[in-house]
């Protein structure tokens, strides 16, 4: 008889997990809902550029533009690292994804925190901009529905 893995590297088309984390790697961009969080994402940059190009004193119009843009940037990488570790643990159990999602939420954390070390270290960029543009995200998750809504009414003509 013979074992699981013998029979994946015999047949690699069988359906494995790691053939599902492949196809979900190259389709990214096909979870709509991760589209909708990243055109949220450009909204809330677009906007908020506006603002800080609106209200911000000329002298410290980069720095805060540069770490807004630092900040909506992470937001995005978040919500890509997201969606590719979700759509990995939907291949795994129960207590596999448990792990997997524990673990790959720390490493998000961990990346945010030694981002922010070294913008409060070198001072190269606004740390609070950079912070509202982590907010990104949160904003975006709020639009979704949003989002959602002229999305498919766009594409179908019917909207939800």
């Amino acid at each position: 008889m013979e074992t699981k893995t013998e029979r994946n590297s015999l047949n690699p088309g069988t359906g494995t997990e790691t053939d599902n984390i492949d196809k979900n790697r190259h389709g990214i961009l096909k979870n709509p809902t991760c589209r909708e969080l990243l055109i949220g994402n450009l909204c809330y940059y677009i906007l908020g550029q506006i603002l800080i190009l609106a209200f911000i004193y000329n002298s410290a119009k980069i720095e805060v533009s540069l770490g807004f843009f630092i900040g909506v940037l992470i937001s995005a990488s978040m919500v890509l690292h997201m969606t590719v570790s979700l759509e990995q643990a939907m291949c795994m159990g129960e207590r596999g994804a448990y792990n997997h999602v524990r673990k790959t939420t720390a490493i998000r954390f961990a990346v945010i925190f030694t981002i922010f070390i070294v913008i409060g270290v070198t001072g190269f960029c606004n740390i609070l901009a950079a912070l509202a543009g982590i907010m990104a995200l949160k904003v975006s998750a709020y639009l979704q529905p949003f989002t959602h809504k002229v999305l498919a009414k766009k594409s179908t003509g019917k909207g939800r």
